[in-house]
């Protein structure tokens, strides 16, 4: 009998541990796994965050993201905005592309963010602030790096929701080294389309919105110069999109 109630306390021990340690193990590969869905609930590493579980407050029903929160935010004014979707645990601090916010407790999401766009979020009082982000060449030596380009806020006013969008004005400028630079390279590149190209008219892109009018002249130039088709094409696309909003944003 003794040696019966020996091996039941042993049996249940090794459960116990075997449990464990399988929990540790999810846990572990949870919290390095690349662009997938979160499952767990919660961002552990942003401010604001509310204990709520996913039960408490999921996202409205919509054809993007699911309804499995990942993210809540929590307003000042207790207000609670609900982020599902998409996190990308190797960028620091986690961005997210592919989500959808919605506001606790609502029928229906606030927007959608698709998968070209990454967005890092926060959120200040009783602000939540989504903040677009793309890589340009805006650090010293014109260096690329992930650089702010909007920002969008999102904030209630009796009880309703608001959201405010504008481009960051405080992008990184080229000074008149920089710009002299980049006009040079354009100059004296030969007449072959390839990703040195397409890295130059970024360069003339910031240069550009540096509020340098040759060359503003040479980024349109280079789409006769050099015919981008393809992926080039759309790349190019993109920018000249964006020059388009940063030329009517008024400030």
């Amino acid at each position: 009998m003794r040696n019966e109630i020996k091996i039941l306390l042993f049996s249940t021990l090794l459960l116990f541990v075997s449990c464990k340690e399988s929990g540790e193990n999810k846990t572990e590969y949870n919290e390095n796994r690349e662009l997938v869905p979160n499952p767990e609930g919660l961002q552990k590493d942003n401010l604001a965050i509310s204990e709520a579980t996913n039960e408490d407050c999921k996202c409205a029903e919509n054809d993007f993201a699911g309804t499995k929160t990942d993210t809540v935010y929590q307003l000042s004014n207790g207000k609670r905005i609900a982020l599902c979707g998409y996190r990308n645990i190797e960028n620091k601090p986690i961005d997210f592309s592919e989500f959808v916010l919605s506001v606790c407790g609502e029928k229906k999401i606030i927007d959608f963010w698709d998968a070209t766009e990454t967005c890092n979020l926060k959120t200040i009082k009783d602000t939540l602030i989504v903040e677009e982000l793309i890589n340009l060449p805006t650090e010293k030596n014109r260096i690329y790096t992930s650089t702010i380009w909007s920002i969008e806020k999102f904030y209630f006013q009796n009880e309703q929701l608001k959201r405010k969008k504008f481009l960051n004005q405080k992008i990184r400028k080229y000074n008149n080294a920089e710009i002299l630079l980049t006009l040079k390279e354009y100059e004296n590149a030969d007449e072959k389309l390839n990703d040195e190209k397409m890295q130059l008219v970024y360069r003339l892109f910031i240069a550009t919105i540096s509020k340098n009018n040759k060359a503003r002249d040479y980024f349109y130039k280079f789409e006769n110069r050099y015919k981008p088709d393809g992926a080039f094409s759309e790349e190019y696309s993109d920018l000249k999109a964006m020059l388009e909003v940063w030329d009517k944003q008024k400030y």
